[in-house]
């Protein structure tokens, strides 16, 4: 950790020669582009569809419980024996419940990674032909304070990636 301020330093110097000396330097928010993304959109798309008859499924688990809370709530003189029947299936379908909707919530978390991670993979590709290109020596992502709008290529780089091919997104 010593060196940190160092390199910091070191960075800042370059950075100040490499404006005099012609180096062209360019910030991406990552963020934005993995809002603004066509392939961001799809990834989503591709998510919800996933998930979506899973989703309903809880839902409809969900209305079971609220129907049985509805039997009990509705029955003033309940049979002891039947009252306790019910609560026994409410509370194993909550048990049930939540049970799946953790299931769901994991399952849905590790395949949006995934996704995120492929989607990762082709922004930094078309940084890496931003900078093969010759139009940029230094790009920056992450972990920056401050950046002006002259550097910032963010849109540019969402305009790249809306060029992409479908079958060169690199998400299924």
């Amino acid at each position: 950790m010593r060196f940190f301020p160092i390199l910091l330093l070191l960075m800042l110097w370059q950075t100040a020669t490499a404006q005099d000396s012609g180096y062209k330097i360019g910030f991406v928010n990552t963020a934005r582009v993995l809002k603004e993304a066509p392939q961001a959109r799809k990834v989503e798309e591709r998510l919800k569809a996933e998930f979506e008859p899973r989703e309903a499924k809880l839902k409809e688990k969900r209305r079971e419980i609220l129907a049985l809370e509805d039997i009990l709530k509705a029955d003033v003189k309940p049979a002891p024996t039947a009252r306790r029947k019910v609560e026994r299936e409410i509370r194993l379908k909550v048990s049930q419940l939540k049970f799946l909707e953790q299931e769901f919530r994991e399952d849905q978390n590790l395949r949006r990674n995934e996704e995120i991670r492929e989607l990762q993979q082709v922004i930094s590709n078309v940084l890496k032909m931003q900078g093969d290109t010759g139009q940029f020596d230094l790009i920056l992502t992450e972990g920056v304070s401050y950046v002006s709008e002259q550097i910032d290529i963010t849109a540019q780089t969402i305009e790249m990636l809306k060029q992409l091919p479908d079958s060169s997104e690199g998400t299924q």
